[in-house]
Parts: C-alpha cells; structure tokens; sequence
C-alpha cells in the first residue's frame, strides 16, 4: 500500500517549467520542419521533373533511412542518453537543407531526402522519448508537447511558403537551416541527466556502441505484443498515410488549381493551430472516453477530410474577397488580394476541412505519445522509435503508391483510392473487438 502511495505521488507532482520548456521547444522545431519541408519539396520536386511518379519516389525516399534506423536511434538514446543523440542530429540537420539547391539533381535529391530525413526524425523522436524519461509520459504533457509541435506549424510552413514565393529556393533553404539551429538550441537547454547505466562503466564510445544491433531492433517489436503499443503501431501507420497525402501530392494538386505556395504555407497554419487546440484537449477527453476510441474515431475523420480533396476542388464554390477584404483595410492591413480573388471560395473550404483534419490530427498524435509513453517502461527511446518507425512505413510507401495510382487513373481519384482504402482498414479495426470493455483514464 506504501508503495503504491509512492508510485501515485511520482506520478502528480508536476515537473518544472525549465524541464518542460526546452523539450516542448525541440519538439515544436523538430517536428515542424517536416511540414517546412513538406510545403517547399514537392513544390522544388514538380521544378525538377513532371513525372507524378518521380515526384513520389523523391518525396517518399525522405523516409527510407528513418524507417531502416529509426529504433537504433531510439536505441542509442537508452543507451548513451536521449539529449547527447539529439545535439548530434540536429546540427546535421542544419547543413543538409542547404545542399538542395546547390545540387539540383533528382538523384542527389533523392541522396538529400534520405539523410535529412533521418536527421529531423531522429530529434523528433528524441522530444517524444524526453516526455517519457523526463515527464512520465502524462497526457497532460504529451498535450503539451503536441501543442507545441503545432505552434511551429502554424508560423513556419506560411513563412518558408512567403519565402519561396518572393525570394526563391535559396532562401527557403536556408530558412530551413534557421529552423534546425532553433531544435540544436533547444535541446542544448535541456537538463542533462545522469550518465546513463550502460555507460556508467565505460571510459569510451567504440563504433561497435554505435553500429545498429539486431537485439535492439528485436526488443523494439517485442513491444508491440502491448496491446496499447501494438494497437498504436497499426493506426500510426493509417494515420501517416493520411499524412503523407496531405504532405504530397495535396499540395501539388492545390497548387494545380491556383492556390499559392504562401496559401498552401497558410493550410498548414490552420492544421498547427487548431490541431493545438485538440492537443491540449487530449487530457481531458481522455477522462471520458477509451483510448482506443479516441485514438481510431480521430484517425478517421482526419482521413476523411483529405480523400475528400477533389470533391472541394470540384464544387466550383466562388466568394468575393471583398468583405473580407473590407475588414482588414478597416484594420489597417493592407494585402494585395488580387492573386487571391480567384480561388477565394474554394480555398476557405480547404481552411475549413484542413481545420477540422488539424483538430483530430492533435487529439490523435498526442494519444499516440501518452500510449506509448506509459507502456514502454524503461524503453522510452525503442518505443518512441517504433511508433515513428511505424509512420516511416507508410511514408516510404505511401507517396510512391500514391503517385503510381495518379499514373493509371489520375491525380483526383488518387485521393478517393487511396483514402477509401485507409478508411476501410480504419473500419475493420474498429469493428475488431468492439465490445472489449475499455475504461476511460482516471
């Protein structure tokens, strides 16, 4: 009974702000560089060859180290200690995006993709396994941190987008540069913990410490015999196919219809703002509601608002700009809405639908953390690691799939099989045990 006192103590007593802020700081960098990139690759990809199926090895080919080494960075983190691993991959993360437009060449693009990749995901993994390690993986914190990852999508993606806009790739580029010395900062601030026990023995890291080892990628998938983890590996890759289409070929098809990159950098504002909102929500509907029924309702309406895509672009709606137009002079905001006229209609029904796809994608991501987080035990980095891992798969797979079925039957019914196809599975999953009796958290 004691120490069950004990353990329930551990687990109320709130952590300090100068623990939590520099992991939410290297969580909100680290993770938004994904959508930085995904708002100025395809668009730098679509400059560099027209073939939707190209485009697709190019943008999926960013997840093909992460998917191969994600769990032995998870690994490493366990064993030399989760902040050391971070400040190592995000000061490579820093160098690579300046190397996109010095070589502007598919298979060094594709070269580019591939390391980059892993240097953003390592960090974002590394911010996950932190509220694991540091904060006891709490909803409560995990909320926290998935608002933060959305605070950087709401200012990045449309700043990138300005830029590639008016100043071109060089700039964009560099931008995200800037971007990767914000996550190398943030994680400098981060307490150092103690020496890790693995290493407490050691005088020096030898490469056979750092070379991936088959043991660890085995303990890794023993976790998903968890039923929680098991539960959050399957969706998290349902789930990041709906990413990956909204981070792919969604753009190019907005971009298709006139919709600007700065627009498009906007969208993605929406998605980091409101998905925000349904992080920090995340604690509390965990009160209410199972896990799992949280988890697998949000996945699916946020699929569903991106296989819809096709059918907002063809419902012609138009509005005049001028209203709104109205009140931002009365502000005193003066904008050119000109290129905006349009395709004004039809894009306030993208911030509608990118809304409501943000608010579960939030509820549904943080759900992720604190499942995985709680179940994981001692490890955090391996856990942490799978999941990702877990959306890597769909990422590699997604995009090339996805440009595949363009190729046969073009890029708008690419949504509807591709997304009908996420749905369907989303179903079955949920009509499996549906009758297991799964409580709210207390």
């Amino acid at each position: 009974m004691a120490d069950s006192s004990r353990s329930n103590a551990v687990t109320t007593t709130p952590i300090p702000w100068r623990v939590q802020l520099p992991v939410y700081g290297a969580a909100m960098f680290s993770n938004s560089s994904l959508h930085l990139y995904n708002t100025i690759v395809p668009l730098w990809s679509w400059t560099l060859t027209k073939d939707p199926l190209i485009v697709g090895i190019i943008l999926g080919a960013r997840h093909i180290l992460p998917l191969m080494f994600l769990i032995h960075g998870g690994a490493m983190m366990d064993r030399f200690g989760t902040r050391r691993v971070m400040l190592i991959f995000a000061g490579a993360a820093i160098v690579i995006p300046m190397l996109y437009p010095m070589a502007p060449l598919i298979p060094m693009l594709i070269l580019f993709q591939m390391f980059g990749g892993l240097a953003v995901m390592t960090t974002w993994i590394g911010a996950q396994s932190l509220t694991g390690s540091l904060m006891r993986g709490r909803p409560v914190y995990t909320g926290r941190l998935t608002l933060a990852t959305r605070i950087g999508t709401i200012f990045g993606p449309p700043i990138v987008g300005a830029i590639w806009d008016f100043a071109g790739a060089w700039w964009a580029f560099s931008f995200l540069s800037l971007w990767a010395t914000l996550t190398f900062i943030s994680t400098f601030f981060v307490p150092a913990p103690p020496k890790p026990k693995a290493e407490a023995s050691k005088t020096a890291t030898t490469v056979s410490d750092v070379m991936p080892k088959l043991n660890d990628y085995l303990d890794a998938f023993r976790l998903v015999a968890i039923p929680a983890i098991g539960l959050v590996f399957m969706v998290t890759i349902l789930r990041h196919s709906g990413v990956a289409m909204q981070s792919n070929f969604y753009v190019i098809y907005l971009n298709g219809i006139g919709i600007s990159g700065t627009l498009i950098g906007f969208l993605f504002s929406v998605l980091g703002f409101v998905g925000g909102v349904g992080a920090i929500s995340t604690g509390w509907l965990a009160t209410k509601f199972s896990n799992r029924r949280i988890l697998l309702s949000s996945i699916a309406l946020g699929v569903v608002m991106m296989t819809i895509t096709p059918l907002i672009g063809w419902t012609g709606f138009t509005m005049d700009v001028s209203p709104v137009a109205a009140i931002f002079d009365f502000f005193g905001i003066g904008i050119d809405w000109a290129p905006v006229a349009g395709v004004f209609g039809l894009y306030l029904l993208f911030v509608i639908a990118m809304a409501i796809r943000g608010a579960t994608s939030g509820v549904a991501q943080a759900m992720e953390i604190s499942m995985v987080a709680q179940a994981a035990g001692e490890a955090q980095g391996k856990g942490a690691g799978l999941r990702v891992t877990a959306g890597r798969i769909a990422a590699v797979f997604l995009p090339i799939l996805m440009g595949a079925t363009a190729k046969l039957f073009g890029l708008e019914m690419s949504f509807f099989i591709i997304g009908g196809a996420i749905l369907a599975v989303l179903g079955y999953l949920a009509l499996r045990d549906s009758g297991a009796q799964e409580k709210p958290n207390p």
